[in-house]
């Protein structure tokens, strides 16, 4: 996915779901590493721009891109699915590429975020952690919702940039608790503090990707719907209009309906009694 000269996400140098363990030396000395029989792999190229090589360095510490490549190893791929991080010629971004099967992420992109990010708390409540945590996670699994979409060839109806945040939000809500809140209040401060001086013309309306604070509302709402207890804070704050609040429950679930429709049968490990789909999400998330 590229975007018309504005992001398409955030990254963090560690992914939200606690600290995973650091790799041996034989894992440091690679820079590939094989998830899921070889349906998942990953690639950390390292940069020739010496200020990214703390970026490297740190991503490859926490094995970011395999966690999030084991959530989407939860689905029967039928084919090999690759993320990179990779200087991208100066460009800021993030994609999923068909003919490669790939999803990329940019060093260009990371800095950028690490600049951007609050110095410690923001206005708003925000942490410079989950700025910089939380967003990588809605990034990496927007990407991967457009990856979902062409290898199980799911069916889309509407925008496919708005489905695959759908997919994003949907995937990273299961993750429950801290976690999940910190995606949300990442990635809606990303969305927000890009709004504030994103040009709302013609062009803009045309572009394939949702603006800015649309995304920002969306995400707050499903977010709300999804808990309304543990994410209560967005409409008591002001943050969402109590006149969207009010059917977020509706739309949560719709996108539930969806994601249960659709993916869900392509999942190995299939809803059950309790919460056994988001136990799925979460384990394979912190690695386990």
């Amino acid at each position: 996915m590229r975007v018309r000269g504005r992001l398409s996400g955030l990254f963090g140098l560690a992914l939200l779901i606690g600290a995973a363990p650091p790799p041996g030396p034989a894992e440091a000395a690679q820079t590939a590493r094989h998830v899921d029989a070889g349906r998942i792999r990953v690639v950390y190229e390292a940069p020739k721009k010496a200020a990214y090589r703390a970026i490297y360095e740190d991503m490859r510490r926490q094995r970011v891109l395999e966690r999030i490549g084991a959530i989407v190893g939860l689905a029967r791929l039928p084919t090999r699915l690759t993320y990179r991080l990779k200087e991208c010629a100066g460009e800021l971004n993030a994609w999923y590429a068909p003919e490669s099967r790939s999803v990329t992420l940019c060093y260009e992109l990371v800095e950028s975020v690490r600049k951007a990010a609050p110095k410690t708390t923001s206005p708003a409540g925000v942490t410079r952690q989950e700025a910089l945590r939380g967003p990588v996670a809605q990034i990496l699994m927007h990407e991967s919702g457009h990856a979902l979409f062409d290898l199980l060839d799911i069916p889309i109806l509407g925008r496919e940039e708005d489905a695959a945040d759908q997919v994003a939000a949907y995937a990273l809500l299961q993750l429950g608790g801290r976690e999940a809140r910190t995606v949300v209040n990442g990635s809606a401060y990303f969305f927000a503090t890009n709004g504030k001086d994103e040009t709302v013309d013609q062009g803009a309306f045309a572009d394939v990707h949702g603006l800015f604070w649309q995304r920002f509302y969306n995400l707050a709402c499903l977010a709300y719907g999804s808990n309304k207890s543990a994410f209560g804070y967005i409409v008591a704050k002001g943050y969402l209009p109590k006149e969207r609040a009010e059917g977020c429950s509706e739309e949560y679930e719709q996108v539930a309906f969806a994601f249960e429709r659709l993916i869900v049968p392509h999942l190995r490990v299939k809803p059950g009694p309790g919460k056994r789909l988001q136990h799925a999400f979460r384990r394979a998330a912190r690695g386990r």
